[in-house]
């Protein structure tokens, strides 16, 4: 790889900046230079994840970081996902750019399309046509197939399988081994159980579980998806409609 390796800074330091992390040192240790990480529970100055340092607070991150030179990975983990929203907004609008850290064992489709800001490991499928957005992660033996639609700020856990044409809107978490029907759509905010099955479309802001996945019940507060009065909040801030 020809010129110097890419500063990277990182906001957030528990499990997802772990992992990804751990993607850099696996992948993409000759493209990437991590200084640090923002984290507004680790005091300033400790050892984060791999032992790289605190460098300060999520607003300090926001105040010094533009200007920097540095590109910027948003990893805030599941409970605060809707803050990496508001933070990729915000960046974007001051010309920051994003780590898109995609591994080369995964299989992606020349004719996908995925957005900023990506956590995709090994194993993973992506199909024909298929068009994913902003703030995505895909853990291990992932099948999104052809001509899907994943909106931002979704997670598919390990050997999810979305069949062709599958619908995933924004904020949504779908738990391990989680498979889709054809043409079925889970809508905005919704968080699957393991080994759920969707043969029918999904409401917004529901846990659904189940063979086949039904809701259980509403999201609250204290899911790992973003509540429905924040998802209203968040509206918008991709630039949709």
């Amino acid at each position: 790889m020809s010129g110097s390796p890419t500063l990277l800074r990182i906001f957030g330091a528990g499990l997802r900046a772990q992992v990804a992390v751990d993607q850099i040192a696996w992948h993409f240790k000759e493209k990437y230079v991590v200084e640090g990480y923002y984290d507004d529970k680790l005091p300033v100055g400790s050892a984060g994840p791999n032992g790289f340092p605190v460098l300060g607070t999520i607003d300090q991150g926001v105040a010094e970081t533009p200007g920097s030179g540095a590109q910027v990975y948003l990893a805030m983990g599941t409970y605060r996902s809707w803050r990496s929203c508001e933070l990729f907004a915000e960046f974007l609008a001051k010309g920051l750019t994003f780590a898109r850290l995609i591994a080369p064992t995964a299989h992606v489709s020349p004719s996908a399309v995925i957005g900023e800001n990506a956590l995709i490991f090994g194993g993973v499928f992506v199909g024909s046509e298929a068009v994913v957005g902003h703030l995505f992660t895909a853990h291990g033996g992932t099948v999104v197939e052809h001509h899907c639609t994943v909106g931002h700020n979704v997670l598919l856990g390990p050997g999810v399988t979305l069949a062709g044409l599958t619908q995933i809107e924004d904020h949504c978490f779908l738990g391990s081994g989680t498979s889709s029907k054809p043409r079925t759509r889970v809508a905005s905010g919704t968080m699957t159980g393991a080994g759920s099955v969707v043969i029918a479309d999904l409401p917004p802001g529901v846990i659904a579980a189940g063979v086949p996945a039904v809701r259980q019940r509403d999201v609250t507060e204290n899911d790992e998806v973003p509540h429905p009065s924040v998802v209203k909040r968040l509206q918008g801030i991709f630039g949709e409609q």
